[in-house]
């Protein structure tokens, strides 16, 4: 009985999560401040070397045909230090669904004033869906198989727009425009075509001059959904050490951990710990976090949008 829940839950998520990565409900991964690009483009006005990022997170371990995501970003500044290019990839999977994308970012930097800074940016690629359910094993395959797509491609068009100083950021993002209705009527008024807003804030606070505090907070905002909302406080040590404690409403107490192994060098895990009912049924989810950044000088950035 419980593997038919479980197995049930799956089906029901997997239609729903494809059909939200095009009703722009974007993958979410607990240590987002080190990969901003991923779901704000403008953020590559701001790198001050080129860089690249990669994710890898395993959710609800334990649990077969549980959701698996990688994601890779690369950026780079360009020399008039006014603008940024960047390519993102994303590739999920879950039960007998998986998901691909890509996404050229491009950047340009306003500055305000001496200390702060407006960056714009566009995002612009597509996406390929497969669904394929004789991969699983249902009570009635017939019905489920009725709909599985093969590479469905959709285009992808985003924006977004950071404010930012040496010590706080505050950031705004759509990362898709479009979206595409690919599921039959019923599944259709299960889960409504709607577009997602991404709300981003941080902070740098010198507690002295060993120790920063840095908290942040992502709020994802769906018209008719429960926001999302992850906030992370980081304590950075040496400028070497990393430890944090997350906490995702209603959803997961997240543990961080990273170090700067190089100076151009960093990498960190985390631990998502299950708060509601669902975390009964498996354990947690991990996530590992590379970060490599070009031509790096062993000083830390002065910005706490570059300090991470």
């Amino acid at each position: 009985m419980k593997a038919l829940y479980i197995k049930s839950i799956l089906v029901i998520f997997c239609l729903m999560v494809f059909n939200h990565h095009q009703a722009q409900t974007e993958p979410q991964f607990s240590n987002y401040m080190y990969n901003v690009q991923q779901f704000n483009p403008a953020v590559a006005s701001e790198l001050e070397q080129a860089e690249i990022t990669g994710f890898f997170r395993s959710q609800w371990t334990g649990l077969e045909g549980a959701p698996e995501s990688q994601w890779l970003s690369f950026g780079l500044p360009l020399a008039n230090e006014k603008m940024g290019l960047g390519l993102n990839l994303v590739n999920d999977k879950i039960g007998p669904a998986s998901y691909k994308s890509f996404s050229f970012v491009y950047a340009y930097k306003i500055m305000l004033n001496e200390r702060i800074s407006l960056s714009l940016g566009v995002n612009a690629g597509g996406s390929l869906l497969d669904i394929d359910f004789t991969k699983g094993n249902f009570e009635n395959p017939g019905e489920v198989s009725q709909n599985n797509f093969s590479d469905e491609f959709y285009a992808r068009v985003g924006a977004g727009g950071i404010v930012s100083a040496e010590d706080w950021f505050l950031g705004f993002s759509v990362p898709n425009f479009f979206g595409e209705d690919f599921y039959d009527d019923d599944v259709r008024n299960v889960v409504a075509d709607k577009i997602q807003f991404n709300l981003f804030a941080g902070y740098n606070y010198d507690l002295n001059r060993t120790v920063t505090l840095r908290p942040s907070v992502l709020a994802n905002i769906v018209e008719g959904n429960p926001v999302t909302l992850t906030a992370n406080a980081n304590v950075l040590v040496y400028d070497r050490l990393s430890i944090g404690l997350g906490y995702r409403y209603d959803e997961a107490m997240t543990g961080m951990l990273g170090f700067q192994i190089f100076d151009n060098l960093f990498t960190g895990y985390s631990y998502d710990y299950a708060t509601n009912d669902f975390g009964e049924y498996h354990n947690g989810s991990h996530e590992i976090v590379l970060k490599f950044k070009f031509n790096k000088s062993g000083y830390p950035s002065s910005r706490a949008l570059n300090s991470y």
